[in-house]
């Protein structure tokens, strides 16, 4: 659905959820260009990650791999949610 997509984040700061700090993630994902095609679909969110994964996913220089796995995560669960 979403593999070829490119992700990065564009901002990030500590939030309180449910009295625990958490890591408000921005990010955008774009849509790969193939071929002279000119229609494209981009992604513009924010999601919330644990600040251990995310200094994690930092240290690891996988931040977008992060963010395309929450990302996916949460479409397909809404696909679940919608299919019952």
């Amino acid at each position: 659905m979403m593999s070829n997509y490119e992700f990065r984040e564009t901002g990030s700061r500590n939030i309180e959820r449910d009295g625990e700090q958490v890591r408000l993630v921005s990010f955008r994902g774009n849509s790969p260009i193939e071929g002279d095609d000119r229609e494209r679909l981009n992604i513009d969110g924010a999601i919330v990650v644990q600040i251990t994964e995310y200094f994690q996913a930092g240290i690891d220089g996988e931040i977008p791999e992060l963010i395309k796995n929450k990302v996916v995560e949460r479409l397909t669960a809404r696909e679940t949610e919608n299919a019952e």
